[in-house]
C-alpha cells in the first residue's frame, strides 16, 4: 500500500504480473488480492454504525434490544479477508477530535479491532499468528508511532529530533516490555 494524506493506492505483485489499485478504503491485508477483498464489502452494504432497522418481514415487531446491533454481521473471525471488512468498517465509521493524540488513539483502536491474539490463529509446533505490531505516521511532522505485542504503550520517535543530514543510521531498541503506570 501506498499512501499520503490524501489517498491511497495498492500495487501487487500477481502471477499474471503488476495490478495497481485506488484504494477507497485506506486498508489492506495480505489476501486475497485487493480486488476480491474491496468486492467482499458489498456483502456488508447493510451494515450500519447506527441503530438496526427491521427489514425482515412488514407486519412483524422486532424491536432492537441492544446498542449496536446495526453492526450485526461484521465479520469477527480472524482471517484476511474478515479483518479487511471488520477494519475498513471500523475505520470509515469511527470519529475523533482532530488533535494529533486522539487520532493517534484512534488509529491504534481501530487496528485494534482487527489484532491477532497468541493461541488464536495455531500455526502448529508452539508457534501462533500474532500481531507483532502496528504503527502509523504523521507524514508532516515526522512522528512515527509504535506498539507491539508485549507492551500496548504508544511510542514514538520524531524523525525531526535527529540529524537528517548525519551519516550514521539512528536505531532505538524495539520497546518490547509492558509499560505499565500503577497510580497507587
Amino acid at each position: 500500500m501506498i499512501a499520503d494524506q490524501t489517498g491511497s493506492l495498492v500495487v501487487e505483485s500477481v502471477r499474471d504480473g503488476l495490478h495497481i489499485y485506488e484504494n477507497p478504503v485506506g486498508v489492506m491485508t495480505n489476501n486475497p488480492t485487493f480486488d476480491k477483498q474491496l468486492f467482499r464489502l458489498n456483502d456488508y452494504r447493510s451494515v450500519s454504525a447506527g441503530p438496526s432497522v427491521n427489514t425482515f418481514a412488514k407486519g412483524l415487531e422486532l424491536s432492537p434490544y441492544s446498542r449496536g446491533m446495526g453492526g450485526i454481521g461484521l465479520p469477527g473471525d480472524l482471517s484476511s479477508g474478515s479483518r479487511f471488512v471488520k477494519a475498513s468498517f471500523t475505520k470509515l465509521n469511527s470519529v475523533s477530535p482532530e488533535d494529533e493524540d486522539s487520532s493517534v488513539s484512534q488509529f491504534f483502536h481501530i487496528l485494534g479491532s482487527v489484532e491477532q491474539q497468541r493461541g488464536c490463529c495455531d500455526l502448529g509446533d508452539g508457534k501462533y499468528e500474532i500481531t507483532i505490531y502496528s504503527s502509523c505516521c504523521n507524514m508532516d511532522r515526522g512522528i512515527y508511532y509504535y506498539r507491539t505485542y508485549d507492551n500496548s504503550q504508544i511510542n514514538a520517535v520524531d524523525m525531526h529530533h535527529e540529524n537528517l543530514d548525519g551519516e550514521r543510521l539512528a536505531s532505538y531498541p524495539l520497546a518490547t516490555k509492558q509499560a505499565i503506570h500503577r497510580v497507587n
